[in-house]
């Protein structure tokens, strides 16, 4: 038979197979771009390697989170996945995964995501615009493969493009006075005390997160080695953090610049969270007027507002700051 399928783990003499397949089907330049695809061993299963005729053609990992669900069926997830183009061999690697999956006694699949959406997730449905920095980069016929192997959307997002730099609206004004009479203070994240920022931003965040789709919580450890991971591309004058009058957080902006931008200043606003309760309604609006009023001070030129998913809040912050849609991405799943 000329196909073969191995299983494989980090530290296995065979894994090579699996950790060398994007340097034989990218090119040099391309891997510069892709940037970080780590493995989530937390909740790594297996990872398995197509080989056609004694060469490894496709791979991927699959992920047990326990906490994953999709409308109440257990699920598992796909993520890592790289490929050939080719349909026939990559709804091969694919149908094992499924038939992998279900010895785990779960219903469904999601796919792209690397264990959960702390971590990569998404293909790109095109590749008009060049990436930014983070954006995860893959071959568009992807999305073919994954349909033609039985998957269909389970969201979609947008990345928005603001070249107009418009802030100080009226009414996004008016609010923050309102807040600030309620006792809103907003300050720049202390990169000094970065480990005890993390500590008094971690049950914040999870809390802020907790209603968004395909959830699950991350251990403390984990969610700061994230952010300390991150922390080379911080200038905490665009990490800011909302506190009320008794200095408890209350909402949180991450943004960054774009360093694969080098022909402008272009910040990537990447996350955008608030306390749910009523009276902070409209803090994330707030946050990203003060954002938007500092880049512009500093010279920025450009935002990109990334990852939204279609209908949520973020998108009505971009949309209030001129952002138009030049990205599209989707996450699909599979009943098996």
């Amino acid at each position: 038979m000329s196909k073969e399928i191995i299983h494989t783990m980090p530290g296995d003499a065979n894994f090579y197979w699996f950790d060398d397949l994007p340097k034989q089907i990218y090119s040099k330049e391309i891997i510069q771009l892709r940037g970080s695809d780590t493995l989530n061993l937390e909740f790594l299963k297996t990872c398995l390697v197509l080989l056609d005729h004694g060469i490894a053609k496709a791979r991927l990992a699959l992920y047990k989170n326990s906490n994953l669900t999709y409308h109440n069926q257990k699920a598992m997830s796909i993520g890592n996945y790289e490929s050939v183009d080719d349909l026939e061999l990559s709804k091969f690697l694919l149908d094992f995964a499924f038939s992998e999956a279900k010895l785990y006694g779960v219903q469904f699949i999601i796919g792209p995501m690397n264990g959960s959406t702390w971590d990569n997730y998404r293909f790109s449905q095109h590749h008009l615009a060049p990436n930014f920095l983070l954006e995860p980069y893959h071959y568009l016929y992807y999305n073919q493969q994954f349909i033609h192997a039985g998957f269909s959307t389970i969201a979609s997002y947008t990345s928005s493009f603001d070249s107009k730099i418009f802030y100080d609206i009226d009414a996004v004004l008016k609010r923050e006075k309102e807040l600030k009479a309620l006792g809103l203070q907003i300050r720049s994240i202390d990169l000094n005390h970065i480990e005890d920022e993390l500590s008094n931003l971690y049950p914040f965040i999870l809390e802020a997160f907790s209603n968004n789709f395909l959830y699950t919580p991350i251990a403390f450890e984990t969610f700061k080695n994230k952010y300390l991971e991150a922390l080379k591309l911080m200038d905490s004058k665009y990490v800011l953090i909302a506190e009320d009058s008794t200095n408890q957080i209350i909402g949180f902006l991450f943004a960054y610049k774009d360093l694969f931008d080098t022909s402008s200043k272009t910040l990537v606003v990447k996350t955008v969270a608030r306390n749910s309760q009523k009276q902070w309604a409209g803090l994330g609006l707030v946050l990203g007027n003060h954002l938007v009023r500092i880049a512009a001070k500093n010279g920025f030129t450009q935002l990109i507002h990334a990852f939204m998913i279609n209908e949520a809040t973020s998108s009505q912050l971009s949309k209030t700051f001129s952002g138009n849609i030049y990205k599209n991405y989707v996450l699909y799943g599979k009943a098996i």
